[in-house]
Order: structure tokens, then C-alpha cells, then sequence
């Protein structure tokens, strides 16, 4: 893994409320703000990686 300190921080603009939620859900999963961003940053992209789109039939007429 990449040492933390060798990353450009990325600033992004999140809202107040959207902060909040994160902040206590990072509280809640004993991480870091930042950390909570990442594991949510990358659970969405495993998630996309493991849907299979299904081909039937139908969908390839």
C-alpha cells in the first residue's frame, strides 16, 4: 500500500450534512473520516466489478 504521506491530497467539497452522516458513521466503524471515504469509495467500485450483467435470450434479440 501506498504511504499516505506520498499522496496529493484531493480536495473535494462535501456538504455540511453529507460530512455529518460520514463523520459518525467513521466513529461508528472506529475509522477516520478519510478512511471511511476510501472504504466507501472502494466498496462501491468491488460492487461494481462483481455484478454480471446476465445474458439471456431475450436480452441479446
Amino acid at each position: 500500500m501506498t504511504d499516505r504521506h506520498q499522496l496529493a491530497p484531493t480536495p473535494v467539497r462535501i456538504p455540511d450534512d453529507l460530512k455529518a452522516q460520514l463523520k459518525a458513521e467513521a466513529i461508528a466503524n472506529d475509522r477516520s473520516l478519510n478512511g471511511e471515504i476510501l472504504a466507501r469509495l472502494r466498496s462501491t467500485f468491488k460492487a461494481k466489478h462483481t455484478q454480471q450483467p446476465s445474458t439471456t435470450k431475450e436480452q441479446q434479440q
